[in-house]
This record gives C-alpha cells, structure tokens and sequence, in this order.
C-alpha cells in the first residue's frame, strides 16, 4: 500500500505521465519502500483508535462541545471590563489514565479546550494553565479524563 501511495505521488508531483517517468518512478519508490521497511518501520502497535471507533467518536463529539462551552466561557471573561474576575494559575494534578497514548490523548484535549493549555506531562503528573483558577477541579477530575478512563478501562477488558 504504502508503495502505491508513493507511485501515485512520483506521478502527482512530476505533473505528466510518459513511460520514463514510469520506470524511474517505479525504482525510486521501490527503493524508498525497501528502505522504510528495513530500516525505519516501527513494531505494529495497536492504534488509539483500534478496537473501539465508537467510543472515540463519542469522545470526539464530546470533546466538540466542551470547546464550544469554553469558548462561551472565555468570551464571557474576555468581555467583562472587570478584569479583577481573572484568576489564572497553574494546576498539577495525576492522572489515573495508564496507558501513555491516553494520557498524550487527554493532554491535547486540555489544549484544545480554550483557556486551558498543558504546559507540562511527565509520567502520570500534567501541569496545567487555567485561566481561571475557579475552573480547576473540571479539569483535574474533568469530562476528558473520565471518558479516557472508560475507553482504557474497556480495553483493558478486551484484552483479558
């Protein structure tokens, strides 16, 4: 597959198609597909995705309206003249999420939310930037890391 994908480009970037650029294509991508093989093809790891589609398409659309929510909630702060209403601080918190993927997962889910951003993840630990602190418990125990356990906790299951 990923020799073809590469053949289709050979002839997408070159912008015509004659019988040279065909044989010079062929042994290049060849070339290039036995050189990836060889040498930098990582062991077959399940994807996040594998397995349970279905529940990342959840977390997906609840990832979707939390950014809407915050979005709202951020608008709200930034338009207040009061800017004695912001309380910005950093939130250290460990996560129960075992697997690294769900963790990296749950830290981009914390950075795309508005108002949030995760400024540091070492093992289970993140530090997180709050804009304002009076948020912090959503996310030390949010939504985000719940639905993160329950797909971990399934997949877990599975594999037993």
């Amino acid at each position: 597959m990923l020799f073809i994908v590469m053949y289709l480009m050979w002839f997408l970037f070159n912008g015509r198609v004659t019988i040279e650029l065909a044989i010079i294509g062929s042994f290049i991508c060849g070339a290039l597909y036995y050189f990836t093989q060889k040498f930098i093809r990582e062991e077959k790891r399940p994807s996040v995705l594998s397995g349970h589609l279905f529940d990342f398409i959840k977390y997906a659309i609840v990832l979707f309206i939390e950014i809407i929510k915050s979005n709202i909630a951020v608008m709200k702060l930034i338009l207040n003249p009061n800017m004695n209403q912001w309380h910005p601080s950093f939130v250290t918190f460990t996560s129960q999420l075992e697997d690294e993927r769900m963790r990296v997962l749950l830290a981009n889910s914390i950075t795309l939310t508005p108002g949030t951003i995760t400024v540091g993840m070492e093992g289970k630990e993140f530090t997180v930037h709050v804009l304002d602190s009076r948020r912090e418990e959503e996310v030390e125990n949010g939504i985000f890391a719940q639905k993160l356990f329950e797909i971990e906790r399934r997949e877990k299951s599975d594999r037993k």
